[in-house]
C-alpha cells in the first residue's frame, strides 16, 4: 500500500511563504503522496492544535511547516506538537534567528512583510565554466 502524508503549512499571514516551500519540497515525490493543507492567519498554537485535532490525522503521517513570528506562539507550537509527536520546522523563525545573530539585531516581526520587501539576491550558475 502506497504511503500518503498530510503536511499542514502554518502562517500568521496569508500563507504564501510556507505554500511556496511546503510545495517545493513535495515536487520531490510521487503526485498524489502528499497533501498539503493551508492555515492562515494563524494568532495562538492553540487555535492550529484545535485544528489539527478535529481533523483526526494521525502521528506518523502528519507534519507542520510554519512561518509563524511570534516567538511565544512558536514555542507553544512546538511544545505542543512534541507532545503529540508530530514533526514540524520553524521555517521562518529559524532563519531569521541565524541573520539576527550575524547582524546583532532583532529582526522587526512584522506580519505581512513580502519577498518583495527583502533583500534583493545575487544569482551565480556554478554550470557555467
Amino acid at each position: 500500500m502506497e504511503k500518503c502524508i498530510t503536511v499542514y503549512g502554518v502562517s500568521d499571514m496569508t500563507g504564501e511563504t510556507v505554500e511556496r516551500i511546503v510545495r517545493a519540497a513535495s515536487a520531490q515525490f510521487v503526485p498524489g503522496h502528499v497533501r498539503i493543507i493551508i492555515l492562515q492567519h494563524a494568532t495562538s498554537a492553540e487555535d492550529i492544535i484545535c485544528f489539527l485535532e478535529k481533523q483526526g490525522d494521525v502521528a506518523g503521517t502528519t507534519a507542520v511547516f510554519h512561518t509563524i513570528l511570534d516567538k511565544r506562539t512558536r514555542e507553544d507550537l512546538r511544545l505542543a506538537l512534541q507532545t503529540r509527536r508530530v514533526p514540524s520546522i520553524d521555517l521562518l523563525g529559524s532563519t531569521a534567528h541565524v541573520m539576527a545573530g550575524l547582524l546583532d539585531e532583532r529582526p522587526v516581526a512584522t506580519p505581512g512583510l513580502t519577498i518583495d520587501d527583502g533583500a534583493l539576491p545575487q544569482y551565480f550558475d556554478l554550470q557555467i565554466r
